[in-house]
């Protein structure tokens, strides 16, 4: 006897998608709730759609019965769901090699020995920004009098870069001033407004009240503080004179927010930078966290107790006065350059804000530059986010290389290769960098500077990681 060939789906107006598994187990009696050799009760709707269809269709013979759609599902059991299984055992070699070709091809995660010998070919080491914080002092109104960078340059080394409020930040809708940001849109703004014009990220940015300088400075008073030049009031009386004061700390805010009849901003900064010295001395000759009112952890705290046992450089932003506009009033613009080199004096290793500084990863391909560290100050000076420094994976690269990654870095990295003064660009075919730009330093660069010794304006976390 022939076998029956199997027909299309029934054709009674229900659709496949909308087929009643559940009406199977009613139909058949074996199904849950039914009993062994119980009768199946009546279904209407069951009846509808298991009905068979005893006319002949077309290829069928007078008296062949039509499989039903259960004789489909009977089929793929017994067939197509065991070849599905093979297809999927054997598809699962051919993702694991794929997978393995994706991770021993990528820039990011290549399956390399850990060094752990910094002079070792191979050695990595993540740089650790450079600690900045942004103070903000405010008068009692809560509006900006002044701005103050401190930076922990290294151990034993740290600066304060002093900013004019008036400073004027270039924005695409309009041309305003530090004071103006905060004094109408905050705290956030103002930071990121700063922080374009010195080309950074803050660790911290700490607001100090008028009236918390008492308190912060309390323990330590008086403070010594060598007064460049005498301030009067408005009637002309003498508040602070010329030379060394005692000020105490109810006088503190009033030193700081002091300013002559006519004077510039410049002039005041000058001031404040001498309370500067003379706090941070205190706090050195105290013994540090003892005499410091909060923690000396975190925030503000942190910051001072580790420039008062430390070699700290004053310096005010370079600026230069702008006429005066419409609205009156002194404003200062930022001198683009110089203030690259003022920040770099402070800040070697900054961390810029997401997309305005190229990262780099600066290896010595000679074994002589100790891990790079020396270039990596230039690059950061020229603009450059120093992520990582170490030695390349083999020693005696003969000519510089800056390699991009992606079509859009390679300005920077002939920027860089400019500052650097030697090395050629290349355009690497690797793609998923975590920087970049890779900077491999070879003979070139070792004869036009010498062999070098470690640096000690870094420090550096995850040591040994080879990539």
């Amino acid at each position: 006897m022939t076998n029956p060939t199997p027909p299309p789906p029934p054709t009674n107006g229900i659709d496949s998608a909308d087929f009643d598994v559940a009406s199977l187990f009613s139909a058949s009696g074996s199904g849950p709730g039914s009993e062994p050799g119980s009768e199946p009760k009546p279904d209407r709707e069951a009846d509808e759609h298991l009905r068979v269809d005893t006319k002949p269709r077309a290829g069928a013979t007078q008296g062949t019965e039509v499989a039903s759609d259960s004789g489909l599902r009977s089929r793929w059991w017994r067939i197509g769901y065991p070849a599905s299984l093979v297809a999927l055992t054997l598809l699962v070699p051919l993702l694991v090699w794929t997978g393995l070709q994706v991770i021993l091809t990528s820039s990011d995660g290549e399956l390399i020995r850990r060094v752990s010998d910094p002079g070792a070919a191979g050695y990595e080491a993540a740089v650790e920004k450079t600690p900045t914080a942004l103070v903000v002092s405010v008068d009692a109104a809560g509006k900006l009098d002044s701005l103050s960078l401190l930076a922990i340059t290294s151990d034993g080394i740290g600066g304060v870069l002093s900013i004019p409020a008036d400073t004027v930040v270039a924005d695409p809708v309009a041309t305003l001033t530090l004071r103006t940001i905060f004094d109408s849109s905050g705290l956030d703004a103002l930071s990121q407004a700063a922080g374009r014009i010195l080309d950074i990220s803050f660790t911290d940015v700490q607001v100090v009240p008028s009236a918390q300088w008492a308190t912060l400075v309390g323990p330590v008073a008086p403070v010594t503080v060598n007064n460049p030049d005498p301030v009067s009031d408005a009637s002309g009386t003498v508040v602070f004179a010329r030379g060394t004061l005692e000020l105490t700390g109810a006088q503190i805010w009033p030193y700081l927010s002091a300013k002559r009849p006519n004077e510039t901003d410049l002039s005041r900064l000058v001031r404040q930078q001498a309370f500067w010295k003379g706090w941070l001395a205190e706090i050195g000759d105290g013994g540090g966290s003892g005499v410091v009112p909060i923690s000396s952890e975190t925030g503000l705290g942190r910051f001072v107790v580790a420039l008062g046992a430390a070699r700290v450089s004053f310096q005010t932003l370079p600026v230069t006065t702008l006429p005066t506009g419409a609205a009156g009033g002194v404003r200062y613009a930022p001198i683009p350059d110089a203030v690259a080199d003022s920040v770099a004096a402070i800040v070697p290793f900054p961390e810029g804000a997401p997309g305005t500084r190229p990262r780099l990863r600066v290896l010595d391909g000679t074994g002589q530059l100790a891990d790079g560290v020396g270039a990596a100050t230039v690059l950061a000076a020229a603009g450059g986010q120093i992520d990582v420094i170490g030695n390349a994976r083999t020693f005696g690269a003969e000519t510089t290389e800056f390699i991009y990654y992606e079509a859009a870095s390679k300005d920077a990295a002939l920027k860089m290769r400019d500052a650097l003064g030697v090395g050629e660009v290349v355009e690497s075919t690797q793609t998923n960098s975590a920087t970049d730009l890779t900077v491999i330093l070879g003979d070139d660069y070792l004869k036009m500077v010498g062999p070098s010794s470690a640096g000690t304006a870094t420090s550096t976390t995850n040591g040994g990681q080879s990539g």
